[in-house]
């Protein structure tokens, strides 16, 4: 399976939390937050020029910004045929 940043899914998509990019206070505000591996996000919606992004992650809405979101990756969605 490919991964990607989550600042890449298309809004309403889902997928899953494989990895979160990067070391220190950065990564770890990611995971207080609950953006964990494993665990089901969905983009809810994009501001104006994509920053910042709303999504849904485990249930619970969060908005991140571009640079946090590139830093969580996922599962890359296949589209439809």
């Amino acid at each position: 399976m490919r991964e990607i940043g989550l600042d890449e899914l298309p809004v309403g998509s889902s997928s899953t939390i494989r990895s979160i990019l990067g070391q220190g206070r950065q990564a770890r505000e990611l995971l207080t937050l609950g953006l964990v591996p494993g665990v089901a996000v969905r983009v809810l919606r994009r501001a104006f020029g994509g920053d910042p992004l709303e999504v849904s992650a485990g249930g619970h809405p969060l908005c991140l910004r571009r640079e946090q979101s590139r830093q969580v990756r996922v599962t890359a969605v296949c589209a439809a045929s």
